[in-house]
C-alpha cells in the first residue's frame, strides 16, 4: 500500500492554476505511479471541481473527500475571527480505483460531542477546521483511521497553529485503538539533531505560550508512540547522514538542498512501513517535496 502526502502549494495563483494542477496530476500518475492513497494539503477551494475531475478522469481516483466546502463557507463570514483568516484552501484525500482500499468516508464530528478522552478540549477547538480532514477507509474487513493535517504558520497565526496540533493529538488519543495514518504539512519542527532529538520552534523561550507550543509540536511528532504510531521516514531511514533527501520544504538549488522537514507521515507500526522517501522531482511543481510511504499491512488480530 503506497501513500503520497503532498502540500501542492495551492494557496494563491498562479500556484493553483490549471497548468500547475495538471503538472501535479502528471507527477502523481507518471512519476509516483498512482499511489493507493493521496493525502494533499493546500488544495485551493476555487479549483475543487477541477481537482476532482482530473483526479478521476486522468489518474483513476474514484473516491475523493475534502474540506474545501468548509473553506468556502468560512471564507464568506465577515465577522471576527474569520474575517482575518485566509480561507483559500483545504485538504483532500483520494483512493485509487485499483487500490485494495475501499469505502472512503469523511468523518464529521460535532461541537456538541463530549470532550474527547480526559481532555477539556472539544472537537473544534480551532478556527481552522478546514485544515483537519479525518476520514476512514476500509482494507479488507478492517478500518484505517486517516488524518490529513496542515497547520497554519505560527509566524502568521500564532496560537492557531498550536490549537490545530493539540486538537489532532487529543482526538487521536481519544479514539478507539486501531491502525491509523496521520500525514501532512505540520510546519514543524524547526530542526532535528543527528541522534533523533526534535527541536521545536520557540525552543529557546520559557514563557507559558512557548511551553505549550513546544509540547504541541513534540506531542504530534513523537508523543503518539504510546499508541503505536511512529515517524515513518525516521523509522525507515534513521538519522544522521543519509543518502535520501531529508527535507521537504527546501531552500537553495536542486544540487545542494537544505531546508526544513515540515511534511510527515506518522502511522501505526502494525501497518509495517518499509519504505519512505521525499521525491525531489515533485519540487518542479510545488515548493514542497511529496512524501511517499510504502506499507505492508498485517491487520490480523
Amino acid at each position: 500500500m503506497d501513500v503520497l502526502s503532498w502540500n501542492v502549494q495551492g494557496a494563491f495563483p498562479p500556484q493553483g492554476s490549471p497548468e500547475r494542477i495538471e503538472a501535479q496530476i502528471d507527477f502523481i500518475r507518471d512519476e509516483a505511479g498512482c499511489p493507493d492513497l493521496l493525502m494533499l494539503n493546500e488544495v485551493t477551494k476555487t479549483r475543487r471541481d477541477l481537482w476532482r475531475d482530473v483526479l478521476q478522469t486522468d489518474a483513476g481516483y474514484d473516491e475523493v473527500v475534502d474540506t474545501l466546502d468548509w473553506a468556502e463557507r468560512l471564507g464568506q463570514i465577515d465577522v471576527p475571527p474569520f474575517q482575518d483568516f485566509d480561507k483559500v484552501n483545504g485538504n483532500l484525500i483520494a483512493v485509487h480505483e485499483e487500490s485494495p482500499l475501499r469505502d472512503l468516508t469523511r468523518q464529521r464530528p460535532s461541537i456538541r460531542d463530549e470532550p474527547f478522552g480526559e481532555s477539556d478540549l472539544k472537537h473544534w477547538d480551532t478556527n481552522f477546521p478546514e485544515k483537519i480532514l479525518n476520514a476512514e477507509v476500509e482494507l479488507g474487513d478492517r478500518s484505517i483511521d486517516l488524518w490529513n493535517v496542515r497547520t497554519v504558520p505560527g509566524s502568521m497565526f500564532g496560537e492557531e497553529k498550536i490549537k490545530i496540533l493539540e486538537n489532532v493529538y487529543e482526538r487521536i488519543l481519544a479514539k478507539d485503538t486501531g491502525p491509523r495514518i496521520l500525514a501532512g504539512d505540520f510546519n514543524a519542527p524547526e530542526d532535528e539533531t543527528a541522534d533523533g532529538e526534535v527541536i521545536p520552534w520557540r525552543h529557546g523561550r520559557g514563557d507559558p505560550l512557548s511551553e505549550r507550543w513546544k509540547a504541541a509540536e513534540r506531542n504530534i511528532l513523537t508523543g503518539l508512540e504510546d499508541v503505536g504510531m511512529v515517524d515513518v521516514f525516521r523509522t525507515v531511514n534513521g538519522y544522521g547522514d543519509l543518502d535520501a533527501l531529508d527535507v521537504s520544504h527546501p531552500t537553495g538549488d536542486r544540487d545542494t538542498l537544505t531546508g526544513k522537514r515540515f511534511d510527515h507521515v506518522i502511522a501505526s507500526q502494525r501497518l509495517n512501513p518499509h519504505d519512505c522517501h521525499y521525491d525531489a522531482d515533485g519540487l518542479d511543481c510545488s515548493d514542497h517535496a511529496p512524501l511517499v510511504a510504502t506499507f505492508d499491512p498485517d491487520l490480523s488480530e
